[in-house]
């Protein structure tokens, strides 16, 4: 007897959806009997090939079907899939490719210049393939599968068994690389099935997958097929094919990282697109602006949503429902849950918060926050240090300061490496950030603690300026002392074209504070 892992969920639903599309990309339509199949031959190719169970593998793509059908694939022969991403430098990805002990990787045409710095790299490398057709010596995928059976197969792991390996998001420097069993992804799945409420097998969602499937937008889309649903590919986050997608397949199930929400409310050809197919715009990965929550309603309709998680303890980790979203814009008295990034979901054991000496904090009172259950990484490779340092006392440490009110809603406060402290006092950035944002002409923003003789770190602003919009720094000053008083007020602030981001669209604010930093003996 063993328990359930995620291809069991997804074989569930494929086996009461036989027919109905699964995977659309520019190539074509995969049905989910087809998927099933594919994947089959897929991990008896793999373990032909030499993959044994908990044999790390990794996909480096954009999102296609053969892409996500790697990932199922691999999962399905026992391996522990290695997330890495698209958008980062291949020094990075060859890097986690090396300390995380990868025998496979399949990867796309478009980034074939990579693969022999990765080989090289990374000698632990025994199974290369491209997904998309044959290069050199290097098979196709359909040229790899060829001679491979379709028989059932899904190996389940023993309990202690590394069936997931993840990358953290780097904005502090080079990725840490985590360790999890297959419950990490099957509690993870079954937690956004538990909170998609509107889907079920009769009701299946339809989601655009604009997000990389190599992280978190690959969660959604997994969520979806074990739900009898349709993932619709989009290699390219471009903003108007995104709007036309969403007519054109009627899409229900959305996952976008704010940032990108901002610029569909921005586009020429938003006002035209329909969105009655919407059920859920879920935003996650950055702070989402209170302000800007009501304008998306006003838009997309009654569809937002918001939840948080992370590599290290599992996503979803907390739910705010579109219902529940809509409530606090009606009803003024629960205005303040807009900012909250919602309740645990049915599938963690508990989430709470700490003050500095690991004691319990009660309603309101800000700490970090702290979690349990069964998402939860068993630790960083080759980190024992830094593993005791996240794992304290039975609690899993998120480096997230944040509060919860009275009714157990969630928020986040920031990251504990973020906070200013300037002249004796803490400066949660995220604070300032959520009053910019309600300017018009702010589409995005940063703040930042800067060198100052007086005050040790002074409050910097970074703006990211709306197409076409402008404001002066003056103007932006003045609206922040007016809403949270000058000690919280930004000293100075810088316009860029740009933030710079990380693959999966955090802002990176060790980026930002280098260059005022660079000449200082101790950085904060």
């Amino acid at each position: 007897m063993h328990g359930i892992n995620y291809l069991d969920l997804l074989d569930r639903a494929g086996k009461a959806s036989l027919s109905r599309p699964a995977l659309i990309d520019d190539t074509g339509t995969l049905s989910h009997k087809d998927l099933g199949l594919l994947t089959r031959k897929i991990a008896h190719a793999l373990i032909a090939n030499g993959l044994e169970p908990e044999d790390p593998f990794a996909i480096l793509s954009p999102n296609t079907n053969y892409a996500l059908a790697a990932i199922l694939g691999g999962m399905r022969a026992g391996g522990a899939w290695s997330n890495i991403n698209l958008r980062s430098g291949v020094h990075v990805n060859t890097d986690v490719l090396n300390r995380g002990n990868c025998r496979a990787i399949f990867f796309h045409s478009s980034i074939q210049d990579q693969i022999p710095a990765m080989r090289a790299g990374a000698p632990s490398i025994r199974i290369v393939v491209c997904l998309d057709r044959q290069i050199g010596d290097i098979p196709s995928l359909e040229q790899f599968i060829q001679n491979a059976p379709d028989t059932d197969i899904n190996i389940h792991l023993p309990d202690t068994g590394v069936g997931f390996q993840g990358t953290t998001g780097g904005t502090t420097g080079a990725p840490k690389i985590t360790q999890g069993g297959q419950s990490f992804l099957t509690w993870n799945m079954l937690g956004f099935m538990t909170a998609f409420q509107k889907f079920d097998l009769d009701n299946p969602p339809v989601n655009l997958a604009v997000a990389p499937i190599t992280h978190a937008g690959g969660m959604v889309a997994m969520s979806t097929l074990s739900l009898g649903g349709t993932v619709v590919m989009m290699q390219v986050a471009e903003p108007g094919a995104i709007l036309k997608n969403i007519e054109r397949h009627k899409i229900s199930l959305l996952f976008l990282p704010p940032t990108l929400i901002y610029v569909l409310m921005n586009h020429p050809d938003c006002p035209t697109t329909d969105f009655s197919s919407l059920q859920y715009l879920i935003a996650a990965a950055a702070p989402f602006a209170v302000e800007k929550i009501a304008r998306a309603h006003e838009i997309f309709g009654p569809v937002i949503c918001q939840s948080f998680g992370q590599t290290e303890s599992g996503f979803p980790l907390t739910f705010i429902s579109p219902g529940a979203v809509s409530e606090a814009l009606r009803d003024e008295r629960l205005r303040h849950r807009l900012k909250s990034v919602g309740r645990p979901v049915a599938t963690v054991g508990d989430i709470q918060v700490f003050d500095e000496d690991g004691n319990s904090l009660g309603p309101d009172k800000v700490g970090e926050i702290v979690v349990r259950g069964p998402t939860v990484m068993f630790r960083y490779i080759n980190d024992p240090d830094a593993t005791s340092a996240i794992h304290k006392n039975g609690w899993q440490h998120t480096g997230d300061l944040g509060y919860r009110d009275a009714d157990g809603y969630v928020y986040i406060s920031d990251r504990k490496r973020d906070l200013i402290i300037s002249g004796g006092f803490n400066v949660f950035p995220l604070e300032i950030e959520q009053v910019l944002v309600t300017h018009s002409a702010v589409q995005d923003c940063a703040v930042i603690g800067v060198p100052d003789e007086k005050w040790g770190e002074a409050v910097k602003a970074v703006i990211e300026r709306a197409p076409g919009q402008d404001v002066s720094e003056a103007e932006l000053i003045a609206l922040c002392k007016a809403q949270l008083g000058s000690v919280m007020a930004p000293k100075s602030i810088d316009f860029i074209a740009e933030l710079p981001r990380s693959p999966v669209g955090k802002v990176l604010k060790k980026e930002l504070r280098a260059k005022y930093w660079q000449d200082r003996e101790v950085r904060i």
